[in-house]
Order: structure tokens, then sequence, then C-alpha cells
């Protein structure tokens, strides 16, 4: 009976202090709510429209010369801690769209849209995406945090 009293509190005493700890469950949270940020309201053309992104505020979030007035962001993919409404002191963000079918980054008017530094090698890396229209092309919108 005292083994079986022991097993239970080695078994049950780590989900006392889950709530304390760190895990992957922030991570994939930040994932898709960024996600859906930029698929669903930043980077579309009209908020009727969802997953229709607009190629000029696309290219436009992802260059360094500043958003666009036109556009439905203030921050742009230079910062996107401020543009997502991350706090990168304790998490990293790369923001990606690739071309569908493939894996290639895809480019608007020669601007590449991608941002934010690779994940490291081994990292907890929680992705989330979301399939868009861009150009009238079929896209995938990709949102890596570790």
């Amino acid at each position: 009976m005292f083994l079986l009293v022991v097993a239970f509190v080695f078994a049950f005493a780590p989900s006392l202090t889950a709530p304390f700890t760190d895990d992957a469950t922030e991570a994939t949270v930040v994932a898709d709510r960024s996600a859906d940020r930029l698929a669903n309201g930043l980077l579309v053309a009209a908020p009727t429209r969802p997953s229709v992104l607009n190629a000029t505020c696309t290219a436009d979030f992802f260059d360094t010369v500043g958003p666009d007035a036109d556009c439905r962001f203030d921050d742009d993919a230079s910062d996107l801690s401020a543009a997502l409404g991350v706090d990168t002191t304790v998490r990293s963000l790369n923001v990606t769209v690739v071309e569908t079918p493939g894996d290639a980054v895809a480019t608007v008017d020669g601007t590449t849209l991608a941002a934010g530094e690779a994940p490291p090698r081994g990292a907890d890396v929680s992705v989330s995406r979301r399939a868009v229209l861009l150009d009238g092309r079929d896209a995938t919108l990709i949102v890596r945090v570790w």
C-alpha cells in the first residue's frame, strides 16, 4: 500500500507545478494568434474577405521602408514584435509567405516576403500556417515562434 501511495505522489506531483513552468503551449497560442492577425486583418484587402491578401500592403509589410498610409498596420516586419504585439524578450518570431505548391519564398514586386531570423537548430518551434490568396495565386503564410 505504501508503494502505491508513493507512486501516486510521483505521478501527479509534476502536474501541481505545471502552470508555473514554461512550456510550448504559450508559443503555440502566440503563433496561432499572430497568423490569424496577419491573414485575417493586417494584410487583407478587406476584412470581409479574410485570407485574401492585398499584394501592395503585403509587400509594404515585409520591406524596410515603412507602412503605406492605406494599409491596415502601423508597424511593419522591421519590428515584428510591435506589429504582432509579442514580447520578444520571451519569444522570437519568423514570418514567411511561401508559394503553393512548393516551398519557395514568395515575392511581390521584388520584395521577399520573409521577416525575422531563422529558428536555431534544435529549438522547440511552434508553427502556424494559413492558406492565403496573394495576387491571385495560392500561398501559405507561416508563423514560427520559439
